[in-house]
């Protein structure tokens, strides 16, 4: 069975026009494969989402082993720190 893009009604596989609207159904894009097609796209970007979070947190996680230091007097700083504690150099 074929669904009408524009109805929605179900039609035979060898339909080329829909019975309930007239809409051209052969050599369009059964509403199905419309859909698998978007679902593997979201698939994709998910995968892509997913490496680019575990790429920023596995960044996050190294900046947190190293201690950060001011410059200017060498001290050691959190990690979040926009100015130094010691001197109060911006960092």
């Amino acid at each position: 069975m074929v669904y009408c893009q524009k109805c929605g009604k179900k039609n035979d596989d060898d339909a080329e026009y829909c019975n309930k609207c007239g809409t051209l159904i052969r050599g369009e894009k059964s509403l199905e494969k419309r859909i698998e097609d978007a679902a593997e796209e979201l698939g994709r970007k998910a995968e892509a989402f997913g490496k680019h979070v575990e790429k920023k947190a596995k960044e996050f996680a190294d900046s947190m082993k190293k201690p950060k230091q001011c410059p200017k007097c060498k001290v050691n700083l959190n990690y979040n720190a926009k100015f130094c504690w010691k001197c109060g150099n911006k960092v």
